[in-house]
């Protein structure tokens, strides 16, 4: 991870590296144009998190990779281009759920109360029944007999049923087929509430089952199990659960194949002792400072880059390519109302959202949580990613000091580089890029080709990290 200094002094500069990151974004973009359909990469910026960690499936245990999981749970920051990363998602998720309830409209309540008054009797001896069977009537937000409903429809049954399905049922024990042997005595007092409180059960099976399931989706997101559907992590935490549908050999495949790449050259001009132009392609030349562009550290020079090659005097010209430009689809895993497993229900949310403050029989925020869940805002988060590997790169420089750039580097091993900031490397740290040095006596320029080290090349271990080309974000309320 960056240390916070250069993290905030990157997103500060993010402006006028805009150009440059538009660059890769649309060259991915025709390079994946067949995989991403209508939905365009856009541009990104790298943050605090860094680059994307793609290999997402420990190959010690197959359990997913903490270090993914930490890149793709994010929400993005509001209204920013380009596009970051910022907090947690579920964070946001779960204080948007935890402000709804499923209620009925004034003239639906009325309607319901009505049927369980007269019900009141039937009711009694449900609660009674389930009494003498368990022992004690059951625990949790809401009325007993709301919270026996939930269970008989959604636990005793498999699959899990309705209240109006229970009522109607000609065959009551071949729909509840998963009764517990101390419940029998239960189904026909239950069945005789249904039928007491009417053509009101809808209304009632409504309010019940959503509740219900709203309150489990809230515990898979606030407190993750095996058996709610939390995913487990290879360093032994339980999450919420998110799937990479990417499979990793086509991941490691495609970073791999050499050809689908993304290509720029640069023609960098010191334009001041804190400032170069660059040109892209030949294009109109656009301002950023020294330290947004490159760091290089060759000979123990931390400032090689901006001290000897990209000076006023010379001429520097650098030209970079992405190799195996790839597409990474991820996302959380969705709620599953059937055996009531995992977190991501938004349906909720977009009902609460739509009905506002209406007199309406639905979902509804109480209190409001805050939150712009339009694009503009944070309630956001990425659903694909178009890596490549890190760059290798040529420096060509025209300078009067062309054998002295010459010697320094064909005295140095290796060569520590960061780019737009970032270091060129593996867990925020610049790795050592071999160097070829050639030279041309004619014209006084010598080129540098900089390869990156083995392990950033379509890496098989859980700290590979792919650089980031452009991502697909998702809003999901908007």
């Amino acid at each position: 991870m960056l240390d916070k200094t250069r993290d905030e002094e990157t997103t500060k500069e993010i402006p006028q590296a805009d150009a440059i990151i538009n660059m890769l974004k649309d060259q991915a973009n025709t390079i994946l144009s067949a995989a991403l359909g209508t939905t365009k990469l856009e541009a990104f910026a790298v943050g605090a998190n860094g680059n994307m960690p793609y290999y997402w499936q420990d190959p010690r245990n197959l359990q997913f990779n903490a270090n993914t999981y930490d890149w793709i749970k994010s929400n993005l920051k509001a209204d920013t281009t380009p596009i970051q990363q910022d907090q947690v998602f579920t964070d946001l998720y779960i204080r948007a759920l935890s402000s709804i309830s499923y209620s009925l409209s004034s003239a639906d309540q009325a309607k319901l109360n009505k049927a369980k008054e007269n019900a009141t009797d039937q009711q009694g001896a449900v609660l009674r029944a389930w009494q003498d069977a368990f022992g004690s009537l059951p625990s949790g937000a809401g009325q007993p007999i709301d919270l026996i409903a939930a269970e008989i429809a959604s636990q005793w049954a498999v699959p899990p049923t309705t209240l109006p399905e229970i009522q109607q049922s000609i065959n009551i024990n071949a729909l509840l087929n998963n009764v517990p042997a101390s419940g029998k005595p239960v189904v026909p007092v239950f069945a005789n509430w249904l039928n007491a409180i009417g053509s009101a059960v809808s209304l009632e099976n409504n309010t019940t089952m959503n509740s219900a399931y709203l309150a489990r989706a809230l515990a898979a997101a606030q407190s993750p199990t095996d058996a709610n559907g939390g995913l487990k992590l290879n360093n032994d935490l339980v999450v919420p659960a998110y799937k990479v549908s990417t499979q990793l050999s086509d991941i490691e495949n495609s970073l791999k194949n050499s050809s689908q790449a993304a290509n720029m050259t640069m023609k960098i001009t010191r334009s001041t002792e804190s400032e170069y132009q660059v040109s892209i392609q030949g294009g109109t030349s656009f301002s950023i400072p020294v330290l947004s562009l490159f760091s290089m550290d060759v000979g123990g020079n931390a400032s090689y880059f901006e001290s000897e090659i990209a000076t006023t005097e010379n001429e520097t010209t650098v030209s970079m390519s992405f190799p195996g430009v790839t597409l990474v689809s991820f996302g959380p895993v969705p709620f599953d109302m059937s055996p009531s497993r995992n977190w991501f229900w938004m349906e909720p949310i977009r009902e609460a959202i739509k009905n506002g403050s209406s007199d309406v029989s639905g979902f509804k925020f109480s209190p409001d949580p805050q939150i712009d869940f339009s694009k503009s805002g944070p309630f956001a988060y990425l659903m694909g990613t178009a890596i490549s590997n890190y760059p290798s790169m040529e420096i060509t420089v025209k300078s009067s000091s062309y054998e002295r750039i010459q010697k320094t580097f064909e005295q140095s091993a290796s060569v520590g580089i960061s780019f737009l900031g970032i270091p060129l490397g593996i867990g925020g740290k610049e790795s050592s890029y071999s160097n070829k040095v050639t030279t041309n006596t004619s014209d006084s320029t010598v080129t540098i080709t900089l390869s990156p080290p083995q392990e950033l090349v379509a890496g098989s271990a859980v700290d590979s990290v792919g650089w980031v080309l452009g991502v697909q974000p998702e809003y999901p309320a908007a």
